[in-house]
């Protein structure tokens, strides 16, 4: 299933018996957690700031399926948006560098963030086998996506169950084909493939 609005607003309205910043602190600490396992971040979420909720809740389920996620304002709280200089492109830099992938939050505010595209295309020119995704979050419910302009050259993430399981995974799939791989073995190499 392709992630929606709605279907995030359920998920962080199932979990919010808590008060919001015990909450939003239990999140952050279990993916933490999931970091220090491999000091090494699964994601690096590009995002658009006005997507904080969306993102809080992305990094629940990335955990649940155990990734770890970089989010800037999680890790670096002391970077300034609205002052961008040397300083925060090189701690950006640093942290794609501690990142296995980029998962790109394809939502209507993405479209006019600054960042996103820059981060897209210097974690797409680290390496010849950059790991470059695109997460869409619609409005809508759709089976596929098809990205616009520089966002359909990438694969694209999808949620769902397991064939015969109630366990979740993120799942890699390559626009307009029908291959797809796990997250996890993607990030490790492996590319979509028919099924």
């Amino acid at each position: 299933m392709i992630l929606t609005h709605s279907f995030l607003q359920q998920s962080r309205q199932q979990t919010l018996y808590e008060s919001s910043s015990d909450f939003r602190q239990r999140i952050i600490n279990e993916n933490h957690k999931a970091y220090m396992k491999n000091s090494k971040f699964d994601v690096f979420f590009s995002h658009s700031s006005l997507d904080h909720n969306e993102v809080l809740t992305l990094i629940q389920l990335f955990n649940q399926c155990g990734y770890s996620a970089y989010v800037d304002w999680v890790y670096d709280p002391q970077l300034n948006r609205s002052d961008v200089n040397k300083e925060t492109a090189e701690k950006i830099r640093i942290r794609m560098n501690q990142s296995k992938g980029l998962a790109y939050l394809a939502t209507s505010n993405s479209t006019s963030s600054k960042w996103c595209p820059w981060e897209l295309g210097y974690f797409d020119g680290m390496s010849k086998n950059s790991r470059c995704c695109i997460l869409p979050v619609l409005s809508y419910n759709a089976s596929s996506y098809d990205g616009q302009e520089y966002l359909g050259l990438y694969p694209y993430l999808d949620y769902l169950k397991y064939a015969n399981s109630d366990k979740y995974d993120f799942w890699v799939h390559e626009q307009r084909t029908s291959k797809y791989v796990a997250l996890s073995a993607w990030l490790n190499g492996l590319n979509p493939s028919y099924h």
